[in-house]
């Protein structure tokens, strides 16, 4: 079948402005925002979820505890004098402030892998945070 000259034009023309318009949607998708206080959720939750050991002050904590013990000090936390008002909350804040150490003794906390490794909480966290606030 042959198609006349203007008409191969406009076939073509018309196939190369729908891959391109087809491109600009899918750029311009954006991901749908997640709130601070749903990120904070998403971080603790994989701190429970975790398999392996949460480390504070020296000793080994299941995940499921880690995951109690950083929710009781969020809670305290947003009621104290001297915090940011509780819709001020970001998932960062949570990390430098309630996740990384003990308030206590200022010791870091560690996760400990399954297979030994150990980091540091804080480079966990910020990893972890990283991926929830990427777009899929």
């Amino acid at each position: 079948m042959k198609f006349f000259p203007k008409t191969k034009k406009l076939l073509i023309s018309s196939f190369i402005f729908m891959i391109c318009f087809h491109s600009l949607l899918s750029q311009s998708k954006s991901c749908e925002p997640i709130s601070e206080d749903r990120k904070i959720e998403i971080l603790l939750k994989k701190i429970g979820n975790f398999e392996g050991s949460f480390i504070r002050n020296g000793e080994l904590h299941e995940s499921k505890e880690a995951e109690n013990h950083l929710r009781y000090k969020l809670k305290e936390a947003k009621t104290s004098f001297f915090a940011p008002d509780p819709k001020d909350w970001t998932a960062k804040l949570f990390i430098e402030k309630i996740a990384t150490k003990s308030f206590l003794s200022g010791t870091p906390y560690k996760i400990r892998y399954r297979n030994g490794k150990e980091v540091l909480s804080s480079v966990w966290l910020y990893e972890e945070l990283k991926n929830i606030e990427r777009c899929p």
